[in-house]
């Protein structure tokens, strides 16, 4: 396995840490968003763990990938993945929220201003 990320390292050059690098700060993001999605309260605090730095570490991995392989097959293969996720994740966010909401999941007494209240 060391053999494989040396002639790796060694045949992409400068590519190659750039791409270990964004590798890095993907993986470092998403593993923020896991650990919010266990340690938040609500569902409604869950929502910018779950949303905000899984996109973005997510779109730092697919960069990570282009950059790596330096295809424009590699482009066309991940930036169909980007622009799903950059069309699903607010959905997915919303109907989250909107299910905390309905099922009373959420610590009322947090909210500033309860935009659901009649």
């Amino acid at each position: 396995m060391i053999e494989l990320i040396e002639s790796f390292i060694d045949g992409a050059g400068i590519r190659a840490w750039i791409a270990v690098g964004l590798l890095l700060v993907g993986s470092l993001l998403s593993l923020g968003a896991g650990v919010g999605i266990v340690r938040f309260p609500d569902p409604l605090v869950r929502l910018h763990a779950m949303a905000k730095p899984q996109v973005l570490g997510l779109a730092f991995g697919l960069a990570a990938i282009v950059v790596a392989v330096w295809t424009w097959t590699a482009l066309w293969f991940v930036l169909p993945i980007m622009v799903f996720q950059l069309f699903l994740v607010p959905v997915s966010t919303h109907m989250i929220a909107r299910a905390g909401v309905r099922s009373g999941d959420y610590d009322h007494q947090a909210l500033l201003v309860d935009d659901t209240e009649s």
